[in-house]
């Protein structure tokens, strides 16, 4: 009965452990298979965003030298300000590291008047710990204050620097158009900067105060052994404290996560996902009207559950970490620092020291105090140094947001210069399968634009230049033609055939990769959308935008004058004045913010006004006005549109067939309306065709086919 027990509960045993291994083995499988898959996840976004993974070393040069660039962006100088407060901070450490000296020596004598049962050195001790209890906590709050003006201070550093260089040379707009390494530059300038500059002025608090804290502690402590020169192993001492240091030094680092790499992605991240909410309410009117809401929740639950998955997976790492770092430094230290301790009293074999001869021959209270104050300054060094060691977490996580803010300012600077990287898009997942007729069409972007831009006087003059969009694609491989003042251009075509891409290469925006472009300065440019930007302000600060009221040349009289021009007089009554303060663009109808729109050009009066559908939705006897006042004022008008209304007030066309080929020449208007109307004129008679042979069809099949046939072979043989 024995044996078959014994034989039922090994072969219970040996099922369950091969149970317990397949189980284990499946659960490795799919661990490796989701690592794989997180891996390759991992590698398309660092290629779609084109960012530099940080290295598992997080202290390497690569750091280093992006922290030595902010930092001499931060302190300029030595007289700037953000100096001054980095002086008045490290001065509140420094006192407090001595004040925590002092408390630790008040603690020992009151703990050696207690054990001497002395009331009136008990008084004393306590009396003098509450007294120097106002000066403490007073430094300990001007740390606060000093850490976090620091930290402001460095933070306007760096928030101007990196907005002088986003709003030079249009690199607020070659950033987020012309290059793709920057997903959400709002984020980059706004909470990354801040970020940063916290935890910078953070970590130099939790490092410069400990290193200070063990130099001064170290100096007392060895102060102390020296008056116990008949202790033995003392030699021993320093060095298993720094074997102690040396061990958890490197397991906590050998075991620590990869911090910084994933402070960074958390971070990039959460900016997407702000992105997304950004885009639903730039088009809040568009998903409504689709009842898109759905497809928009959907799409932002999905981002918020990859920030989850980043943020859950930085939790489940702290956890082990934390309990690592906990046990090593604050228990497994703690036991060191009581042997440490111990070893001077526990080998001491000199005479008793002691101050009362009768009451405490054996020295106890002395002995007591001296425990107590060696006790209480290990711990404040052992707090030093869990500081030192654990502040490796926090230099990793630096090292994150360090590399997204030196990254977002190195990419402002490129865009400044020129100095384009962006990822192409491809229709296709696989390149092979594109045409050829593609792949001859699109142009690797990852380059410096080699076309040439000359100022001229007056005159537009390009040379072989091509008009290729910041993807790569080539709409014009080569555009030759000159505009001189005198002329008014009308450009048409179909959609995707450059007419607006035109605009964006003579005005700068796009680069040049060959060719020459002469051109006037860019300030005798003046564009006018389809949908005008309305800027926050006053009506007056609409029509002399982007020039302010402080460099306005005109007076309200001026202004009425403009307004008349495109018969907006009555909008100033209506809303209460020049200087009302509105928000023009929900106010504002279509067709007024078109014409609010065109007064700039009368404000401004460029020599050249770039008009790309601006008069879509302005009556055709208004827009005639506007555009023969805008010709009497000596502005070349190189328009934009699909109205026939137009053509009149244009001297030459330039025309483009989506297909690369273009054409420029003086426009015969008379002719192109007679044109124009023959079109319309074949138009409609073509369209009754279709249902004249629909009709055939019917009468075929009432009448039948045999029927029809018989008839024709008669009249053939008649």
């Amino acid at each position: 009965m024995y044996s078959l027990r014994s034989r039922r509960a090994k072969i219970l045993l040996a099922t369950s452990s091969f149970a317990l291994i397949a189980y284990l083995i499946r659960r490795y499988r799919r661990y490796i298979l989701l690592k794989k898959r997180r891996t390759l996840t991992n590698s398309r976004e660092q290629t779609t965003t084109n960012v530099t993974p940080l290295t598992r070393k997080t202290l390497n040069k690569r750091f280093f030298h992006q922290i030595r660039i902010l930092i001499r962006i931060l302190i300029p100088r030595i007289r700037s300000d953000s100096f001054l407060l980095l002086i008045v901070h490290l001065t509140t450490l420094i006192s407090r590291t001595f004040l925590s000296i002092y408390i630790a020596h008040l603690d020992g004598a009151i703990v050696k008047s207690l054990v001497q049962r002395n009331p009136r050195n008990f008084l004393r001790a306590i009396s003098i710990f509450v007294s120097v209890a106002i000066p403490a906590s007073f430094i300990n709050s001007l740390i606060r204050f000093a850490e976090s003006k620091l930290s402001l201070a460095f933070r306007s550093k760096l928030t101007r620097h990196a907005y002088d260089a986003y709003f030079r040379n249009q690199t607020y707009y070659r950033v987020s158009t012309l290059d793709s390494r920057l997903l959400t530059p709002d984020q980059n300038l706004t909470d990354d900067i801040e970020t940063f500059t916290s935890t910078l002025t953070h970590l130099f608090s939790h490092l410069t105060k400990p290193f200070f804290d063990i130099a001064v502690i170290s100096w007392s402590l060895v102060s102390m052994v020296r008056q116990r020169k008949n202790a033995r192993g003392l030699k021993e001492v320093p060095g298993m404290i720094l074997i102690v240091i040396i061990i958890t030094f490197m397991a906590l680092r050998r075991l620590s996560p990869r911090f910084g790499k994933l402070v960074s992605e958390e971070a990039r991240r959460r900016g997407i996902l702000r992105f997304a909410h950004t885009r639903v309410i730039a088009n809040a009117e568009e998903i409504a009207f689709f009842d898109g809401h759905e497809v928009e929740k959907n799409w932002i639950l999905k981002l918020y559950d990859q920030l989850r998955e980043q943020t859950n997976s930085i939790i489940k790492k702290k956890l082990w970490f934390v309990m690592l770092e906990q046990f090593l430094m604050k228990y497994f230290w703690h036991a060191c620092g009581m042997v440490t301790i111990a070893i001077p009293f526990l080998t001491y074999d000199g005479p008793a020291e002691t101050d009362d001869p009768i009451g405490d021959p054996l020295g106890i209270s002395a002995r007591t105090e001296a425990f107590t104050v060696s006790k209480n300054l290990l711990t404040s060094g052992a707090d030093a140094l869990e500081r030192i060691i654990s502040s490796y977490k926090e230099i990793a996580e630096l090292a994150g947001h360090t590399d997204r803010v030196y990254t977002m300012l190195h990419v402002f600077d490129d865009c400044a210069h020129s100095n384009y990287q962006r990822t192409p898009i491809i229709p296709s997942d696989n390149p092979s399968e594109c045409s050829s007729a593609l792949a001859k069409r699109k142009i690797s972007v990852d380059h410096r634009a080699k076309g040439e831009i000359i100022e001229s006087d007056e005159d537009i003059i390009a040379e072989n230049v091509p008009i290729i969009t910041p993807n790569g694609d080539i709409i014009v491989e080569s555009l030759s033609l000159k505009i001189t003042p005198a002329m008014h251009v009308l450009i048409t075509g179909p959609n995707g055939c450059g007419k607006s891409s035109f605009f964006r290469i003579v005005r700068g925006l796009w680069p040049i990769y060959s060719g020459r472009l002469y051109r006037p300065d860019p300030s005798n440019f003046f564009l006018i959308p389809q949908r005008p930007y309305m800027c926050p302000g006053t009506l007056r600060d609409q029509i002399i935008y982007p020039h302010t009221v402080d460099n306005a040349f005109v007076d309200d009289s001026q202004l009425m004058e403009i307004l008349n021009n495109v018969e907006l007089q009555y909008i100033v009554q209506r809303e209460g004045g020049l200087n009302a303060e509105r928000d023009w663009k929900d106010i504002l109808s279509g067709g007024e913010k078109q014409r609010l729109g065109l007064a700039r050009i009368f404000y401004h009066q460029p020599r050249y006004a770039l008009l790309d559908e601006c008069t879509s939705a302005v009556s055709i006897d208004v827009e005639g006005k506007i555009y023969e006042r805008a010709k009497q004022l000596g502005i070349s008008l190189l328009t934009i549109t699909h109205r026939p209304s137009l053509w009149a007030y244009h001297t030459h066309l330039l025309q483009f067939d989506g297909n690369g080929r273009w054409t420029f020449e003086v426009l015969n208007t008379e002719k192109l309306l007679t044109l124009k109307d023959e079109k319309e004129r074949l138009e409609s008679q073509l369209a009754g065709i279709p249902e004249i042979q629909k009709r055939l069809n019917e009468l075929t099949q009432l009448i039948g086919e045999d029927i029809i046939t018989t008839t024709e072979n008669e009249e053939n043989d008649d």
